[in-house]
C-alpha cells in the first residue's frame, strides 16, 4: 500500500484554490498604483553620515512637554509608520498630541560593514537623543523603539537611564536564547562574525530569504 493516503477531491480543491489565489494576485499586481510614502510634514534636525533626524510638525497648538523619538530598525524603513494618509502611526499620535522625532538610519554603504552596536547606540542614537534634549530643554525624553530599535532602545536605556522618562517598545526581540521561535533556532548556530567577514554588509535579499522562509506559504503566494 502506498504510505501517502491522499484524498482526491481534497487534492483538487486545493489546486483550485491555489489557481483562484495566483490569479486574484496576478490581477491586484496588475492594478496597483503608485503609492506615494512617508507624507505627513516634517524637518530635518539633525544628520550625521547616513543618520538623519526628523521632527514632525505638530498638530495640535500644545504638544505634551515631553517628546517621543522613535527608533526603528536597521534592515526596514521608517515610512512603514508613516505609509499613507489613514494609515500612520505618526499622523495617530500627532493627533494625540505627542511631539514625534524619528531616526532614519539611511541606506548602508560599504564602510559601515565597521561600525558597532557601540557606534549606533553610543553613537548616532545618543546624538540624536542630545540633540532633542537640548531642543526642548530637557533633561530626559520619551523613547519608543520598534523591532531591532526597540533592542537598541533597551540597551540605550540600560546605558543611559538619566535620559530616558519613559521607554515603549513594539515587537522586539529580547530573549535570543529561546527555542520557541524559528528564526532563534535558524539564527544561533550561525557564525555571523564569518559572515560580515564574506559579505561586508548582509545583503538585503539573504535576509529577506530568510524572512519569507518563516512562513512561504502566506508570503510567498
Amino acid at each position: 500500500m502506498f504510505p501517502l493516503q491522499m484524498n482526491p477531491e481534497a487534492v483538487l480543491k486545493e489546486a483550485v484554490e491555489f489557481n483562484r489565489k495566483l490569479l486574484n494576485g496576478i490581477d491586484s499586481i496588475a492594478s496597483i498604483k503608485e503609492v506615494e510614502i512617508g507624507l505627513t510634514p516634517k524637518e530635518e534636525v539633525y544628520r550625521d553620515d547616513d543618520v538623519v533626524l526628523y521632527h514632525y510638525l505638530p498638530r495640535k497648538n500644545r504638544p505634551f512637554k515631553i517628546p517621543v523619538l522613535i527608533v526603528y530598525a536597521l534592515v526596514n524603513r521608517p515610512y512603514m509608520v508613516d505609509v499613507e494618509e489613514g494609515r500612520s502611526l505618526i499622523q495617530n499620535l500627532l493627533d494625540q498630541g505627542l511631539d514625534i522625532y524619528l531616526v532614519d538610519w539611511g541606506y548602508p554603504d560599504r564602510w559601515e560593514k565597521y561600525l558597532t552596536l557601540d557606534d549606533y547606540i553610543n553613537g548616532y542614537m545618543d546624538d540624536c537623543v542630545d540633540v532633542i534634549r537640548e531642543r526642548h530643554g530637557l533633561d530626559a525624553i520619551n523613547l519608543a523603539g520598534i523591532c531591532q530599535g526597540g533592542t537598541f532602545s533597551l540597551c540605550y536605556t540600560a546605558l543611559h537611564p538619566e535620559k530616558v522618562k519613559n521607554l515603549v517598545t513594539m515587537v522586539t526581540p529580547v530573549d535570543f536564547h529561546v527555542k520557541d521561535g524559528l528564526l532563534n533556532v535558524w539564527c544561533q548556530p550561525m557564525d555571523v562574525d564569518l559572515m560580515v567577514d564574506a559579505f561586508g554588509n548582509i545583503p538585503g535579499d539573504f535576509m529577506n530569504f530568510g524572512f519569507l522562509m518563516l512562513k512561504p506559504w502566506q508570503l510567498m503566494v
